[in-house]
């Protein structure tokens, strides 16, 4: 087995695919509805990249920010009221996360439309989602007949139990009396159910010759798969020795497809706005900074007057970039990416200018978390006083300000003079693969290998510019408006902090703080890093009325 964090290394083992495969015994667990772009190699794996990425162009992301303007201001809502003045601690961050997420990759992805619950009634986002809903062009799933679960339901439920799913044996999990276990495959069945009836709807809508406009990832699998409106209605005549054409993609196969799309496409997302909001709680320099720089992007205009063209390519290139670059540095969605070579074919790397051979039948672990923390490959200073007194750099904080690389443009982003978004690249031959960098030309840009929270070279994840386009609106939504702080309940009331003074406002948030860095120490990986142990409350606040922030102009102590 051979472990790496070397930049160079990695580059070299992720854009040489079939010297490197995927070990794909390590993938069938996420087999559990069918064969998919995730779990598969070789010739079968082109197969199912080449169907897979057409929907995923740019000008598809439209729909993700359009639809994440949606949710994130119901998101909002639901934590600050109609008004914006209710004053709770919100200790749901990473579920109501979860839920935004889920409700834009199925609406952008499959065309469901699913709301936000408990929205007050006339509040902008209920009325909003009611017109949603009225218009028509979505279908809004709520418990179907023949069902014993809501679409959401299923698939939440599915997603909170997918361990059971994805370990036990078919007969255990259909046989075991354990309630947790008779939940995970009731969950399994009902979302299954759903996603069933999505496709065989797609495929009636096709066989009627209609098409939908946009990111359609069921109708892109659907049409990918070979399946045409003729294949749909001809019969086989036997007697002309005429047999029915046969689909590229199985039935199980979409389904395996579709299922992968939403496990990565909502967990990946959720997972960083999650943590972003916790990081800059915990930096109330850095939020004010991302506050600063959403000003001058927007000037006050109000969401419904923001445009995908205008200004994604500035948060991108902005402060909004660099906290969602930041985060994925520290928290990748996995901790390792595994690859393999095959037995008997050891292959040659090139390291330092020297040659070097991994032998044939070797597990390879490239591992994100270490090369986003080797200082060889990134700009560092030195560790504040109140981290680890054995650190020798800062790669270890959170300080979204290492993405300015001169340090002369903090105060003020290139994008907003030139177009934020990556340099375009070459695609790598027929399967779309795009080259492009992760970040933005007007950031820092790590070496090939030093970065690679979405992978790199052939294998790297299709939805990442989804994911970024979701992050980046959610971060502006909520900053452009909005505060967040860490709560501090377990250590003073409200009304008791309303009577203190600044030092100890001071006292009682770094003891927040410290909890906080605690928790974040203790995150645990199934698919993706999560806090699954633990819940940080924070307060979400109308920007001007904070109770914690800058002391005396000083950068407050993160991590």
């Amino acid at each position: 087995m051979l472990w790496t964090s070397d930049a160079n290394a990695i580059s070299q083992i992720t854009t040489r695919r079939n010297d490197f495969p995927k070990p794909i015994h390590m993938y069938g667990s996420v087999d559990i509805y069918g064969k998919n772009v995730v779990s598969t190699e070789g010739q079968v794996w082109r197969h199912h990249r080449k169907v897979v990425s057409p929907p995923f162009t740019e000008k598809n992301n439209h729909i993700v920010w359009s639809e994440t303007l949606h949710q994130a201001q119901a998101m909002l809502e639901s934590w600050v009221g109609t008004g914006g003045n209710r004053k709770q601690t919100v200790s749901t961050v990473g579920d109501d996360a979860m839920r935004l997420s889920l409700h834009v990759i199925s609406r952008a992805g499959f065309g469901v439309q699913l709301q936000w619950p408990n929205l007050e009634e006339g509040s902008e986002a209920q009325i909003e989602a009611k017109q949603k809903t009225d218009a028509g062009k979505d279908s809004t799933i709520e418990m179907c007949e023949g069902h014993t679960l809501t679409y959401t339901d299923a698939l939440q439920t599915l997603l909170h139990n997918l361990l059971w799913v994805m370990l036990l044996p078919r007969f255990l999990l259909n046989n075991l009396p354990i309630k947790y276990v008779q939940t995970a495959r009731e969950s399994y069945i009902e979302w299954g159910k759903y996603m069933n009836e999505m496709l065989q709807l797609k495929k009636a809508e096709f066989a009627a010759g209609k098409e939908t406009e946009g990111l359609d990832l069921m109708g892109a699998l659907v049409k990918g798969a070979g399946i045409t409106p003729e294949s749909l209605t001809e019969s086989p005549s036997l007697e002309k020795g005429i047999q029915p054409s046969q689909p590229n993609l199985s039935e199980q196969e979409i389904l395996g497809n579709s299922f992968v799309f939403i496990l990565a496409g909502h967990e990946t997302a959720a997972n960083s706005i999650h943590f972003s909001l916790i990081y800059l709680a915990s930096n109330p320099s850095a939020q004010r900074r991302l506050q600063a720089d959403l000003d001058t992007i927007f000037h006050g205009r109000p969401i419904s007057e923001w445009d995908y063209e205008r200004d994604l390519p500035k948060l991108f290139g902005g402060m909004a970039g660099a906290v969602l670059n930041e985060e994925l540095r520290l928290i990748p969605p996995v901790v390792n990416i595994p690859k393999s070579t095959l037995p008997d074919h050891p292959q040659p790397l090139v390291l330092d200018g020297k040659k070097c051979t991994v032998p044939g039948g070797v597990l390879v672990n490239l591992v994100t978390t270490a090369a986003h923390r080797n200082p060889n490959f990134w700009p560092t200073g030195p560790p504040s006083q109140s981290e680890d007194p054995n650190a020798h750099n800062d790669l270890e904080e959170f300080k979204p300000e290492r993405w300015f690389a001169d340090q002369k443009t903090q105060n003020q982003s290139p994008a907003h003079e030139s177009n934020g978004m990556p340099k375009p690249a070459a695609e790598l031959d027929d399967l779309n693969v795009n080259t492009a960098a992760d970040t933005s030309a007007a950031h820092f840009q790590p070496p090939r290998g030093a970065y690679v929270p979405f992978s790199e070279g052939y294998r790297a994840c299709i939805g990442r510019r989804f994911a970024q386009v979701e992050i980046l609106v959610v971060l502006a939504v909520v900053f452009s408006q909005y505060s967040v702080e860490l709560a501090v309940d377990e250590w003073a009331s409200d009304e008791e902090v309303e009577k203190m003074g600044e030092q100890e406002r001071r006292a009682i948030w770094e003891k927040a703080r410290g909890r906080t860095a605690e928790k974040m120490r203790g995150l645990e990986s199934i698919i993706t890093l999560q806090m699954r142990r633990e819940k940080v409350g924070l307060r979400v606040v109308k920007r001007g009325g904070e109770r914690f922030g800058l002391q005396g102009g000083r950068r407050e102590s993160g991590f």
